[in-house]
């Protein structure tokens, strides 16, 4: 890998790449989409080139080439007011995944509204500024980051939080076959049973309905109000990305269809591990029978669940050889067990790089699950939304981890889990394989960041690497119009056949109907 990596540096110089100004449009509050798009545009800025980012996270220590434009006020509009309340604990675990979909849109719609009058990115695109290109996130609410590439006339390059989803194929023209790839709101792999193909091909219709016909749509109209001066139409600018980033790798996910365009960088967000808080390297350092990590990411807190559930845990925890650190939002934790400890925030990364870490209990979010994998730990889901519970029967299906639903979450089903986790090797084993695979790569992620974009500026958006689909209108790409016709032939050869023997039938029965009616005349 050192080889590669100085090969990769040795060749940026001699190609001569300028530094690149690049706006990275980076809306979202959620924090975990937020690590992407923030992992790309300072590996951007690393590689020396000139970054402007629009967030409501701004950078608290200042990095070198990288400007942002603070939007910290969108964050009381996301918690407060933002489909971000459904996806609490006590509503998502039963949500309906179809209307998932709706929460989904909702949101993007309300990104759009507020970004598109947000004063500070009004005052951006009415400046003089200049671009090269354009980051942008892909998540419904393509109106607004769309237009701001628009704007600036810059070469596009996109990025998903996970691998190829409804919105991705149509932008790009690439296919996800139904028969083996799920969708990420569903909990299947990609070894399917009928029932889990039927439902897999019966929900991929009607996202295609839902999408086509409501969010594509509505983002349209958007488009159309708050960039109405744009010399590009939404739907030229819906498919003109260049290179499009996907937060998965082959190595932890599936193996399926990507164009050339569409480049794997899972563990961008993974920076090499820093020293911990002595406090933390203390009581790691003394856990001899193993430790174990327990977070649900940033959008759910353990503080706020059902007394019952969290005094599961309490008592599962309380039985265990081995010490707890569990990111637990409030400052007590009632009848806590002395081998856990609390704290409102962790460093997980770094957490998760300490020798006597055997086990990570989470959400099954792709950041956390991709923290552990790289550093070969087995994984404990408590999936709750989105593409969750599709990460979490990857694991169960690959034997590097153990799932329990929410619902599920009791002192019995975690105490099983647990002992099985801890004291069957097969899942240490194979979390350690899928983590050789995953860090042998030909480049980094933050190598392969780094050329896609440079390469997409140097070909004028690399339009080479488009598929001719982008082309083709809906009836066209699924050849409608061919099986129509074909139907048709079919029809008409149907019908001459059916005049034929119709006509073969009435000369055998007629002529011998008619020669009965002779001989009852003679008679």
């Amino acid at each position: 890998m050192k080889i590669v990596g100085l090969i990769f540096v040795l060749s940026s110089i001699f190609i001569g790449i300028d530094g690149l100004k690049i706006l990275a449009f980076l809306p979202f509050g959620s924090k975990s989409h937020f690590a992407i798009g923030h992992s790309i545009a300072k590996t951007l800025a690393d590689a020396g080139h000139e970054v402007t980012a629009v967030s409501p996270y701004p950078v608290k220590k200042p990095i070198k080439n990288y400007k942002d434009i603070g939007t910290e006020d969108y964050l009381k509009h996301f918690y407060k007011d933002n489909a971000a309340n459904m996806f609490k604990y006590e509503n998502s675990a039963s949500i309906a995944k179809i209307i998932e979909l709706f929460v989904i849109h909702w949101m993007g719609s309300d990104i759009v509204e507020f970004y598109s009058q947000h004063p500070k990115v009004l005052e951006l695109l009415n400046s003089d500024e200049k671009f090269d290109v354009c980051l942008v996130e892909l998540f419904n609410f393509d109106a607004v980051s769309l237009g701001v590439a628009e704007r600036f006339d810059c070469t596009v390059i996109s990025y998903v939080t996970y691998a190829a989803v409804k919105w991705v194929d149509d932008m790009t023209g690439n296919l996800s076959p139904t028969s083996y790839v799920p969708k990420p709101y569903l909990e299947y792999t990609d070894k399917m049973n009928f029932r889990q193909r039927l439902s897999n091909t019966v929900y991929t219709h009607i996202e295609d309905l839902i999408y086509e016909f409501i969010v594509k749509s509505n983002q349209r109209k958007l488009y159309n109000k708050y960039f109405p001066n744009a010399k590009s139409t939404f739907d030229e600018m819906y498919k003109k990305s260049a290179i499009l980033f996907l937060n998965t790798h082959v190595a932890y996910s599936t193996v399926r269809p990507y164009l050339p365009n569409m480049i794997e960088i899972g563990g961008i967000h993974v920076q090499p591990a820093k020293p911990l808080p002595n406090d933390i390297q203390e009581y790691l350092d003394s856990a001899t029978d193993g430790a174990i990590v327990f977070s649900m990411g940033s959008l759910i807190q353990s503080s706020e669940w059902p007394e019952e559930k969290r005094e599961a845990f309490v008592r599962a925890f309380g039985k265990l050889k081995q010490k707890v650190i569990w990111k637990y939002e409030a400052a007590v934790l009632p009848n806590k067990p002395d081998n856990v400890m609390i704290s409102p925030w962790v460093p997980q990364r770094d957490i998760m790089a300490h020798p006597n870490v055997k086990l990570f209990i989470t959400h099954g979010g792709l950041l956390g699950t991709t923290e552990a994998l790289i550093e070969g730990i087995p994984v404990l889901g408590l999936p709750i939304f989105g593409d969750q519970k599709m990460n979490m029967a990857k694991a169960v299906k690959r034997e590097y981890g153990q799932q329990i639903y929410f619902h599920d979450i009791t002192e019995e089903n975690l105490d099983r889990a647990l002992n099985e986790l801890i004291n069957n090797p097969k899942y240490y084993k194979n979390a350690k394989i899928i983590s050789k695979r995953f860090n042998d790569r030909p480049m980094t992620p933050q190598e392969s960041v780094v050329y896609w974009t440079e390469y997409a500026h140097r070909h004028q958006g690399a339009e080479h690497l488009r598929a001719a689909s982008l082309e083709l209108n809906t009836i066209e790409f699924r050849n409608l119009d061919v099986y129509a016709v074909l139907l048709l032939i079919a029809l008409v050869n149907f019908y001459i056949d059916y005049l034929v023997f119709k006509w073969i039938l009435r000369k055998i029965f007629g002529k011998s109907t008619k020669v009965e009616d002779k001989k009852k005349k003679k008679q």
